[in-house]
């Protein structure tokens, strides 16, 4: 019997050698639907890096995106995946630096949070705004200043929290919380689409509850930044486990090309040396229905 993180024999082509990839029954590639991948890095079980009760191995597809594969189910992560966990493993390298870094950072320009909201309140002055991945609020408190702001979060501890500023939360993943089509202006992700099963049916279904024009914003890990290059596997924008896809600002932004959003040149956070990847996105066409996503498929970890 085939136990779970088994791989099988699957020859995949790679840009190099041909190669063993994962179980072919898990499918293409979520963006361009290629089997074609290499393979990365790889953790075995009860490498420090490594919390998970499989081993973990990051691919990369011919199209540039990069993927998790096989993902660790809930019973196999501490605390059944739970992302406010006190025993998620949170490795920290430099932290005196970062520190100091964050403090010059928030006296010169203001905290990251308050940059995000800033430079999403030119693109959208008003309306009704939904963060998802919401976790205890903090986003929410900086737009209410602007908007009629609505919290999603899967984590009851974080949700709780959340509750008790004041905030109305929908308790549930994004993929299975009932909200109605059309009936967003705004949609803000921080550090919420590297965890999701598949960015398209994801992106697909926020493109259903935006009203025409909405904008979607999404911040994430950037992979081949200059921590990526300096640490590799040791990245921390792996998140080892947790961080299912991750993109650079070409493989976002086809994702919202293909779920029917421009990409806006500005605001934009691109460049060279960011560890950061911002992308905004404007609703310019409807995608049709969002597609259905397996409840108990991934991690269903929407939260930072």
């Amino acid at each position: 019997m085939k136990r779970p993180g088994d791989f099988e024999k699957t020859v995949l082509k790679s840009r190099g050698p041909l190669i063993s990839g994962p179980a072919g029954d898990e499918g293409g590639c979520d963006l361009c639907g290629s089997r074609s991948f290499s393979l990365l890095h790889t953790w075995e079980v009860g490498d420090s890096w490594n919390p998970a009760a499989i081993p973990l191995t990051i691919w990369k597809c011919e199209c540039g995106l990069v993927f998790l594969r096989p993902v660790p189910t809930r019973d196999q992560l501490p605390d059944q995946g739970e992302w406010w966990s006190t025993k998620r493993k949170r490795p920290r390298r430099n932290m005196w630096f970062k520190r100091i870094r964050t403090r010059m950072i928030r006296r010169t320009l203001g905290s990251t949070a308050s940059r995000l909201v800033r430079d999403t309140h030119k693109v959208v002055p008003s309306g009704r705004y939904l963060d998802v991945g919401c976790g205890t609020g903090t986003l929410l408190t900086l737009a209410s200043r602007f908007y009629q702001c609505v919290g999603l979060e899967p984590s009851p501890i974080a949700a709780a929290e959340a509750l008790q500023k004041g905030f109305e939360v929908i308790e549930s993943s994004f993929e299975e919380a009932p909200i109605e089509p059309q009936s967003f202006d705004m949609v803000l992700m921080d550090s919420v689409i590297e965890h999701v099963q598949s960015p398209l049916a994801f992106l697909k279904k926020v493109n259903h509850i935006l009203r025409p024009g909405g904008v979607v914003v999404m911040k994430t890990p950037k992979f081949g930044g200059p921590a990526y290059r300096r640490h590799k596997s040791g990245w921390n924008g792996f998140r080892h486990g947790y961080h299912t896809f991750l993109y650079t600002g070409e493989t976002l932004g086809r994702y919202l090309q293909q779920t029917g959003f421009e990409v806006l040149t500005r605001p934009r956070r691109d460049r060279l040396f960011d560890d950061i990847l911002i992308l905004w996105g404007r609703k310019v066409a409807d995608v049709g229905a969002p597609l259905k996503l397996s409840r108990n498929a991934g991690l269903g970890r929407q939260a930072r």
